[in-house]
């Protein structure tokens, strides 16, 4: 079967070659279960292959413990003792000692290679820096990323957007034939397989169901009894403030419960991979917040289905903050690792979307959404740069227009939106 490569293909093809267990977590419908197949599909047809997805109680019943599993295994002919097997399991949260489970396999079965997936990791996180300590690798799949989204949709597009470099008059043959993309991509989001539908309505109606899945499957499980109305309103009142401060006294007073009850929902949406906290960046406690976290989704197509509105996002007065989210996105999905994500702001009001800390320095990101052939460079950049050391390169985000300008010793790139991915995969490139 031919797979489209993802971000983590590459990643997952090589952690398989060793001695781990594979973890990969997400949002439902991502792609955990294409990519399982696809590990399993490159062992040779000789190691005998299982799959288990356990929303099926029969599946689940077997994957309860070691014994279950191992006398299914061998009834179907496979003696993990001997034998090299592959065992795939999709939303291994529902096994009750699941860490148990993996780490019997993992320690008295090293012929067994074990690919996991889940959707839901707030009980599964807990234990599993602990258990398995050593013995996994964790992965986090999201949808799609831009450059996902144009392979999804068009495999010739897709090759011509990989031959681009930051150069400004590449760029511009680029810019009319993703321009449609780009704004289906911020409208609908990039669920694989909403990606693959070209009918707008068909695009709304599977945007619901996941919804609904997700409620229905993860959060009702994990809420255990409490009205989902409360959790409904949070999203769809989230859904209208992406890139904001998060105000947890101000949301439960508009939803009429208690405070703690709202910071569990909102523990809930980014541990069940729907949205992202970002913490703040302070060097300076007097002068620089450090308090409320800023809010951003990890899919553009659950924000408008929360807020209810698919109409022409260009002509939104809140297109900013989408593309604001999208830069968000693009930068989890392809930072390195040893870098991290904060947002700035001081006292005083002066912010900067994101900073990028890692490598010995500090990367200032801004969004500036605007159709100007001028670059300018930011009045916040300059604060920023008075006050902090190891600054050697800042990042504007435009429109269409690309440059570079050197400001106090910096180099700041003016990057459009829909290439800022391979500024940062530079960033992976120069760490190796």
């Amino acid at each position: 079967m031919k797979y489209i490569q993802r971000i983590l293909s590459a990643k997952l093809e090589e952690s398989i070659k060793h001695n781990r267990i594979i973890i990969i977590l997400g949002s439902r419908q991502v792609g955990k279960t294409t990519l399982m197949k696809m590990l399993q599909d490159s062992f040779p047809k000789n190691c005998l292959q299982f799959y288990f997805n356990l929303e099926d109680i029969k599946q689940l019943d077997i994957c309860q413990n070691i014994e279950t599993l191992k006398s299914h295994l061998k009834n179907k002919g496979a003696d993990i003792e001997k034998k090299q097997v592959f065992i795939a399991i999709d939303e291994f949260q529902y096994i009750k000692n699941a860490t148990k489970l993996l780490k019997t396999i993992y320690d008295l079965y090293p012929l067994v290679k074990v690919v996991v997936s889940g959707s839901s990791s707030l009980e599964i996180q807990k234990h599993l820096k602990e258990s398995l300590a050593g013995r996994k690798r964790v992965y986090a799949l999201y949808s799609l990323s831009f450059e996902e989204y144009i392979r999804f949709r068009s495999e010739h597009l897709y090759l011509e957007y990989e031959k681009l470099k930051l150069i400004k008059d590449e760029m511009l043959l680029i810019e009319p034939n993703n321009k449609g993309y780009f704004k289906e991509y911020l409208t609908y989001g990039g669920y694989p397989k909403i990606a693959l539908i070209k009918d707008r309505t068909e695009k709304i109606e599977e945007l619901q169901d996941i919804y609904n899945s997700y409620i229905q499957k993860d959060i009702k499980s994990l809420l255990k009894g409490e009205h989902i109305s409360a959790f409904n309103n949070l999203v769809k009142i989230l859904a209208s403030q992406i890139g904001n401060l998060v105000n947890t006294f101000e949301l439960s007073n508009t939803l009429q419960i208690d405070r703690r009850q709202t910071s569990k929902y909102l523990d809930l949406l980014e541990e069940t991979f729907i949205i992202k906290l970002l913490k703040p960046f302070h060097s300076n406690k007097r002068t620089e917040i450090s308090k409320m976290p800023k809010l951003y989704f990890l899919d553009s197509g659950i924000v408008n289905y929360g807020i209810g509105n698919f109409s022409n996002i260009e002509e939104r007065k809140n297109l900013g903050s989408y593309v604001e989210n999208f830069i968000f996105n693009e930068l989890i999905r392809y930072k390195p690792i040893f870098y991290n994500i904060y947002f700035w702001r001081t006292k005083a009001g002066t912010e900067i979307d994101f900073i990028l800390e890692g490598n010995n320095e500090f990367i200032p990101i801004e969004v500036k959404w605007q159709n100007t052939k001028t670059p300018y460079i930011p009045k916040n950049f300059l604060s920023f740069f008075e006050n902090h050391r190891n600054v050697k390169r800042a990042v504007v985000i435009t429109k269409h227009h690309y440059a570079e300008i050197k400001e106090k010793g910096v180099l700041i790139y003016f990057i459009p939106a829909i290439l800022f991915n391979k500024f940062v995969k530079k960033l992976s490139q120069n760490e190796k």
